[in-house]
This record gives C-alpha cells, sequence and structure tokens, in this order.
C-alpha cells in the first residue's frame, strides 16, 4: 500500500505545481507589454488548458491586476477570461485548437461589444479589441497544439506539423519575457542566450540560425527600438553553429561580439544595456550547465520520414507473422503425417502376407492361436541379425522367416529415414524461428527516431579521419540512449578507440563499443551512450593436463542494446575436442545475439546445428548472465551448466538447476531467471568442474570481495590444490562487478 500512496501524493503535487505555474504564467502574460501594447495571451491560455488550469490563469489574471492597480481600467480582459473559463468548464476536460481558438475569439470578441456599446470603451479602442481577440484565437490554437504535447510527457515530439505552434508559443514566450526585468536583468535575453547557444551546439548552423530568426521575432514584438540588436541574432546563430564543433567557449565569445555589434547599430540605451546583461548571463549558463543533454531531454524533432519508417515496421512485422504461419502450418502437416503414417505391426503384415492365403490358417489361427501368436511375437522383437524360429508344423517356413526378415528390414530403414527427416525438418523450423526474429527486430529498429544531423556529424567526423564508411545512422528509442550504427569495409579492421573517442568528441557524449561483428566483405560496428551501470569481469581458468587446451571456452560481449552478456561453455570430457565444442556454442552464440537474436532462440539454432553436426554424441553446456546496464538487472540462462553465485549486499545466493546441455535432445529449455542488482554487487560463473566442496570458500571471497582478477585466480587456484595438482575436470572461473556510474 505504501507505494500507491507516495504515487498518489505525487501526482497531487506534481498538479498543484502545474496549477502554480499555470498562475505565474497568467500573471507573467497579463503584465507583459508588446510594444507598449497589452494583448489578451491571458483568454488564450485559459481557452488552451483544461479547465482548473483555467480557474488557475483567471485567478493569476485577477491577482496581478489588481496588485497593479488596474483592474478597474481593464474589465474587458478579466470579462473574456471569465467567460473562456466557463466556456471551458462546459466543453470538457480537453478540447481540440480549432475549438480552443473558437472559444478564446469568441470570448474576447464578446467581452469587447458588450463593453464597447456600454461605452467603456471608446471608439479607437473597437480596433484594438478587434485585433485582439484575432491575437487571441490564434495564440489559444497554438497553445491548445502545445499542451497536446506535454500532455505526452517529455521529451516533446516535434514534427513538421507541430512546429509551428511550438515556434509561435516559444516567440510569444520569450517576447512576455523580455517584459519582465530586474535591476539591469532581462530574463527574456537571458533565455535567449542559453537557446540560441543550446540550438546551435545540438543542431549546429541550421539550429542557430532557426533558433536565431524566433529570437529575433520576440526582441521586435516586445521592443521595436531594439531593431538593431534583433538583426544580429540569426547571423549570431549562424556564427555559433559553425564553430560548434570546437569549444564551447568560442561559441560563447562570438554570440558576446555579435551582440555587441547589435549595440553599436541600436545605439547605448537602458533597453540595449538589459539584453546584453540578458545574453551574457544565459551563455554563463549555457557554460555552466550540459546543455546539450538538458535539451534531449525536453525536445526531439521527428523526421519527416517517420510514417515511413512506421510503414517498414509494419511491414516486416507482417512479413515476420506470415513466415511463423507457415512454419506453423508445416510442423502441424508433419505432425499430422507422422501420427498417420504409424506402420501396422509386422505380426499383422506377415500373416495378411502369407498365411490369409494358406490352407492350414485355421488350425494355427484358430486351434492353436496363443502358440502362433506367441512364435510371431518372438519374431517380430527379435534382433535383424537373430535366427527365426517358425511355428511349429507351418506348411511355409521359409517365407514366413523370409517375410519377417524383409519387412524388419524395411522398418528398420524406415525408421532411418523418418530420424532424418525429423532432423531436417526441426533444422528447417529452428532457422524458420531464426528468420521470424531476425525480422521482428530489424522491424523495430526501424522504429527508432534517427537524428539526422547527428548522422552527418557523424559522417563529418570520420571523414576528417578518412575513415570509409559505407553508411551511418544515429538514432534512439523514445527517450533511451543514443545508438550508433557504422557500416565499414571488412578489411582492414577499424581501431574502435579511436573511433569511441573522435565520436565520443564529435557529439559530446560518453560512448561505449557494444560490438562488432562482420558478414562478407561489410562489418557493422555499434557505439552506444554509457547507461547508468557499468559492468567489469575478469576470468580464470585450468586444464585437466597442461600439454593439452582447456576444454571450457568463455567470452565477455555486448549487443546493440547495451546488455552485456557474459557467457561459459563447457564441452563433454576434456581436451581438443571438448574445446572445438565449447568454441563452436559460444562463437555461434555471440553471432546470433549479436546480430539481434533472442538469448532463448540463439541456443535452440545452436542446439539443432550441435545435433547434426557429427554422428557421435557431442554436446556442451552453456552458462549465460546477461546484465541490463541501464537497470543492472541480471536474466541467467542455464543449460546444463554449473552454479552461478551472486552477492547482493552482505548475502550470497547460489542458483543452479537441472538442466540438459546444447546438442542432447531435440528441444533445448533452459532454467532462467532474473534479479536486480545494485552498485558494487558481484556474481560468478562457474563450470561444473568444480568440486562442492569448494562452494564454502567461494562464499567467504565473495563477502570479502576486492580485485576480479585475483578472486578468480584464486578460486582456480584452490580447485588445484584441493585436487592435489590433478583437477579433475578443466575449470573455468568468469567474475563480474557491476558498479553504478558518477
Amino acid at each position: 500500500m505504501r507505494p500507491k500512496k507516495y504515487s498518489r501524493s505525487r501526482t497531487q503535487l506534481l498538479h498543484a505545481a502545474g496549477l502554480v505555474g499555470c498562475a505565474a504564467a497568467a500573471c507573467l502574460l497579463t503584465e507583459a507589454r508588446f510594444n507598449g501594447i497589452a494583448l489578451p495571451l491571458g483568454t488564450a491560455l485559459a481557452a488552451a488548458l483544461e479547465p482548473l488550469c483555467g480557474l488557475a490563469v483567471l485567478a493569476g489574471s485577477i491577482f496581478t491586476y489588481a496588485l497593479t492597480g488596474m483592474l478597474s481600467a481593464a474589465p474587458a480582459p478579466v470579462c473574456a477570461m471569465a467567460l473562456t473559463v466557463l466556456l471551458r468548464w462546459f466543453s470538457g476536460e480537453r478540447c481540440t485548437p480549432r475549438i480552443a481558438a473558437m472559444i478564446a475569439g469568441g470570448c474576447s470578441l464578446a467581452a469587447t461589444a458588450v463593453f464597447g456599446l456600454g461605452g467603456l470603451i471608446r471608439r479607437t479602442g473597437w480596433l484594438t479589441g478587434l485585433a485582439g481577440a484575432a491575437a487571441a484565437a490564434g495564440a489559444a490554437y497554438c497553445a491548445a497544439a502545445a499542451a497536446a504535447l506535454f500532455a505526452e510527457g517529455l521529451p516533446l515530439r516535434l514534427s513538421g506539423r507541430d512546429a509551428v505552434p511550438a515556434a509561435v508559443c516559444f516567440v510569444l514566450f520569450t517576447s512576455a519575457l523580455c517584459s519582465l526585468k530586474l535591476v539591469m536583468l532581462n530574463f527574456g535575453m537571458l533565455l535567449a542566450g542559453f537557446a540560441l547557444l543550446t540550438a546551435a551546439r545540438r543542431y549546429r548552423a541550421s539550429g542557430g540560425v532557426l533558433c536565431g530568426t524566433l529570437l529575433a521575432c520576440a526582441v521586435l514584438i516586445c521592443d521595436a527600438d531594439s531593431a538593431g540588436l534583433a538583426a544580429v541574432l540569426p547571423p549570431a546563430g549562424l556564427a555559433a553553429g559553425l564553430c560548434s564543433g570546437r569549444r564551447n567557449a568560442l561559441s560563447f565569445a562570438v554570440l558576446q561580439g555579435c551582440a555587441a555589434l547589435g549595440v553599436l547599430l541600436t545605439g547605448w540605451h537602458a533597453a540595449a544595456a538589459e539584453m546584453t546583461v540578458g545574453l551574457l548571463l544565459g551563455g554563463l549558463i549555457y557554460l555552466l550547465v550540459p546543455a546539450v543533454s538538458l535539451a534531449d531531454r525536453l525536445l526531439l524533432f521527428a523526421d519527416a520520414d517517420t510514417e515511413l519508417a512506421a510503414l517498414t515496421g509494419a511491414r516486416m512485422d507482417f512479413l515476420s507473422q506470415s513466415i511463423a504461419g507457415v512454419r506453423g502450418t508445416s510442423e502441424r502437416i508433419a505432425n499430422m503425417l507422422a501420427r498417420t503414417d504409424m506402420p501396422r505391426s509386422t505380426s499383422v503384415r506377415v500373416r495378411e502376407a502369407i498365411c490369409s492365403r494358406c490352407r492350414s490358417r485355421s488350425t494355427c489361427w484358430e486351434t492353436g492361436l496363443s502358440d502362433t501368436q506367441a512364435c510371431f511375437q518372438a519374431m517380430a522383437d527379435a534382433e535383424l541379425s537373430a535366427p527365426l524360429t517358425p511355428p511349429v508344423n507351418c506348411l511355409k517356413p521359409e517365407r514366413i522367416t523370409g517375410e519377417f526378415a524383409r519387412i524388419k528390414r524395411r522398418n528398420t530403414e524406415s525408421r532411418i529415414v523418418s530420424a532424418r527427416l525429423h532432423e531436417s525438418q526441426a533444422m528447417l523450423f529452428a532457422q524458420m524461428r531464426i528468420t521470424e526474429d531476425l525480422i521482428r527486430r530489424a522491424g523495430t529498429q526501424t522504429r527508432r527516431q534517427l537524428h539526422r544531423d547527428l548522422t552527418r556529424t557523424v559522417t563529418a567526423a570520420l571523414a576528417k579521419l578518412h575513415i570509409p564508411c559505407r553508411a551511418a545512422a544515429v538514432s534512439s528509442a523514445g527517450g533511451r540512449r543514443l545508438l550508433i550504427e557504422l557500416y565499414l569495409p571488412a578489411e582492414p579492421e577499424p581501431d574502435q578507440e579511436l573511433l569511441c573517442e573522435v565520436l565520443s568528441d564529435a557529439l559530446h557524449k560518453s560512448l561505449t563499443v557494444c560490438g562488432t561483428e562482420h558478414a562478407g566483405d561489410e562489418r557493422r560496428l555499434i557505439l552506444q551512450t554509457a547507461g547508468g551501470y557499468a559492468v567489469s569481469s575478469a576470468a580464470a581458468q585450468c586444464a585437466v593436463h597442461e600439454d593439452e587446451p582447456c576444454g571450457d571456452c568463455w567470452d565477455s560481449f555486448t549487443d546493440a542494446d547495451g546488455s552485456v552478456y557474459l557467457v561459459i561453455s563447457d564441452g563433454m570430457g576434456s581436451g581438443r575436442c571438448a574445446a572445438v565444442d565449447s568454441r563452436i556454442v559460444i562463437s555461434n552464440f555471440r553471432s546470433l545475439v549479436q546480430s539481434g537474436v533472442d538469448c532463448e532462440a540463439a541456443a535452440k539454432m545452436i542446439n539443432a546445428i550441435m545435433l547434426t553436426k557429427s554422428g557421435e554424441e557431442r554436446f556442451a553446456t552453456l552458462d549465460v548472465a546477461k546484465i541490463c546496464t541501464d537497470t543492472a538487472a541480471v536474466t541467467l540462462y542455464k543449460y546444463g551448466a554449473g552454479p552461478t553465485l551472486i552477492r547482493r549486499g552482505d548475502r550470497v545466493t547460489l542458483f543452479q538447476a537441472a538442466t540438459n546441455p546444447i546438442g542432447i535432445l531435440p528441444k533445448a529449455e533452459p532454467y532462467t531467471t532474473v534479479l536486480k542488482l545494485e552498485d558494487g554487487d558481484m556474481l560468478f560463473l562457474l563450470s561444473d568442474g568444480l568440486d562442492d566442496t569448494l562452494y564454502p570458500y567461494i562464499r567467504e571471497r565473495l563477502r570479502a570481495g576486492g580485485d576480479l582478477q585475483a578472486l578468480a585466480h584464486a578460486v582456480c587456484a584452490k580447485a588445484q590444490r584441493d585436487a592435489r595438482g590433478v583437477p579433475r575436470d578443466d575449470v573455468t572461473v568468469l567474475a563480474a562487478a557491476v558498479e553504478m556510474r558518477n
């Protein structure tokens, strides 16, 4: 019950904060003057928001009018707002931008008409009232569209149709802030300095020019006397965008230089001084805070081909489901044919072929039924090479024994063919499942948000280093981390550390390499912004015989989602053959997972490969720990594997289950469990070569903590000492620790 109460109280607190914010915005809009003219923006805001927020807007406006002594001089705006709030209560919680515009414009027009006919508005005030009604309608439309974006949550996702309303709201809000001053500080220009440098840094020259143009409009709407300063904002954004690949201080200096030029064009006066100070402080805030990260959390621009990406994803999903339908139908037909094609017993077939035409059949199958049946059953159960004994007094003993031998040979051949067919079907269906999963994952990738500007930044950085890149893409899914995909020639192999460092500097984000793989003459390199947790690992091995390779294999890698995989495979027996089997399992598992295949689907595919790779019985265990670097959750997959020990705080837990290794049964079913780790937790993956008596020792070492590599070597050394220098089996210890990033 406590989490529900906490969630309810948090929701109430956020709602109360929203009402206070609406009242504060109303105070700002009521006090704002646009070249000396008051616009009914409070009415527009009340029409765009839900009724309770509209009531807060009305209360904030009345409070501001009363505080400034303008309540009696502004009856028409107050009446328009009151009428707007009343209509919004009747129209419901939400309304479309068009309805909001009609309410705001109609109420402003009605208030102007009523007070004009009552003689409270002069003749010249009629024109101002009509213009104010039109402005209220347009502002309400844009504010309602922006409110719909805010209702979807942060970051705001702007598409082409949402860009104009958002730009209008940004201009009006900045212009209203320009009317808010404190001594020599202009809050609107403070926002302008911060927003201009952030847009130039995040979206380069195009973002700087666009943001500068919008800010110039805001300055002109607020004070036309500052036209000279407003004129330099677009070129200042362009210059800052061109310098964005260098240090932040250079962009800051460029903006201040352009502001000085604007002051020279405008002339030095109090308004110019306030705006200059605002730009200076806004630029300083930009230097002190992570502006780009903040911008990514607040705003994302959707590309024009979002619908195309959605269509491509839907097509891939449909294709995946179509393949799944074909596979399901094929499996059902194969199972049905396998059930209906069951041959009759050998005794019945011999009886129908030979005894049905014999003249003594009544004597054998009626008088001596039990003896004949027992003899036929004995011949049916005998081995293929064993001698067959026909019934006593049988008139056709050679034909009886010959027919038994022929049918048994045919049954043996049919079983061999059926087994081969079953293996081929299992392999085919496993491949079809893998294909379904790959297509489904590819469809999921197409729904990611592609950042074209960041993609151009990546390609430009690679071009400067003369690194051949066939294709590149920077994308994100929702509010998740950035994913960078690079498609490079397979040869020569790229310097991953250099690429990671160069792209981190270009994007101003900390990147990690998630993995590299190649297919044909092409190599794919995936990088991703660092998650909230880092995983460090260490391993130690010892073989049964020093002159032979260890039959265990281990690996540690990262997939395209940033999850870290720790994998151990133990081949049957020891030595070279066991090492080959475990290496097959490890290498294929890594390739499939990094290609986008789910862990269990990859294991099923490898199981089919191990079943058909040779006539001998060969198998290997598979032990997987998948650690999510966003949440520190670990998922264990065990296929006949040894135990896993996890230290969470001061508690050490052992996880082990009896499952079959890879390559024994047609269906590989794992033991799986999901656990939530925290900062400083550790886990140990152990091959089955360790004796059970070592577990208390390992528990104590885990509780004590320390260096991972030292712990892994200590466990291996302890295993060798306990076995008097000759371990019974190969031993592998794979240790990992989870740490929260700063």
